[in-house]
């Protein structure tokens, strides 16, 4: 017998019980990464959606100061897209011009425009800001559909789409748009809820949370994501 050859022990390796506990231990792990992950990203809808549309409003407002120039932003329920539209000669509809645009995600997923069910009262603005007011479009980039129109004026002021294609009849006002995720039980009901206000006056964009740990009547917060001539400020 060779005394240099190195022993084998018996108990060297994995028995097939041990490599299928383990494999097991693996699947429910991930598993539950998985559902949490899932869960959590459902949370951040609402908040992503509103962010981007946020944007686009600041944008409009700060290049139709900059550039001295009409700047539309058409929130269409119909084709659930947001469009930025320069009108470049406001007297004609032949030169508008789409900056940006973005897709908007399902309703059952989140909810753009509509005031949820559960929740009676907007953002508390010094002045009330009504509901965005949808209605069907005048205009040849979403002729017909429902759309809600915000003109952002080289004055500073925003007005509605006004009667036709140009703008005739315009006034200025602001608008109230909800965004919010359905509750899985009432889809009429939100479980998360933003808003976005624009005043007419003077073209500010402020975004809202809706906090239902708040004890006061009105649960609308600040999320300072609100904005001066195009910029951010708060946190």
């Amino acid at each position: 017998m060779d005394k240099n050859r190195p022993q084998i022990s018996g108990e060297s390796g994995f028995s097939v019980m041990e490599l299928l506990m383990v494999l097991a231990i693996i699947l429910v792990l991930s598993s539950l990464s998985l559902f949490y992950l899932t869960a959590h990203q459902a949370l951040y809808k609402p908040d992503e959606q509103a962010l981007l549309i946020t944007d686009l409003f600041q944008e409009a407002r700060q290049k139709s100061l900059t550039q001295r120039e009409t700047h539309r932003l058409e929130i269409n329920r119909t084709r659930k897209t947001v469009r930025l539209i320069d009108e470049n000669t406001p007297a004609t509809v032949d030169d508008d011009a789409v900056i940006r645009e973005i897709n908007l995600l399902e309703d059952t997923v989140v909810t753009v425009g509509v005031k949820p069910g559960n929740i009676d009262v907007n953002p508390p603005e010094p002045l009330p800001v009504p509901d965005a007011n949808f209605l069907p479009s005048n205009y040849p980039t979403s002729i017909g559909d429902s759309v809600a129109t915000f003109r952002f004026m080289a004055n500073g002021t925003v007005t509605n789409g006004g009667n036709t294609a140009t703008g005739t009849g315009a006034v200025v006002t602001g608008g109230t748009l909800h965004i919010w995720s359905p509750n899985k039980n009432v889809q009429t009901d939100a479980d998360i809820a933003r808003s976005i206000t624009v005043i007419g006056s003077s073209g500010s964009v402020r975004l809202w949370e809706y906090d239902r740990s708040l004890t006061t009547t009105n649960k609308w917060k600040d999320s300072r994501r609100s904005g001066t001539y195009g910029g951010f400020t708060g946190n």
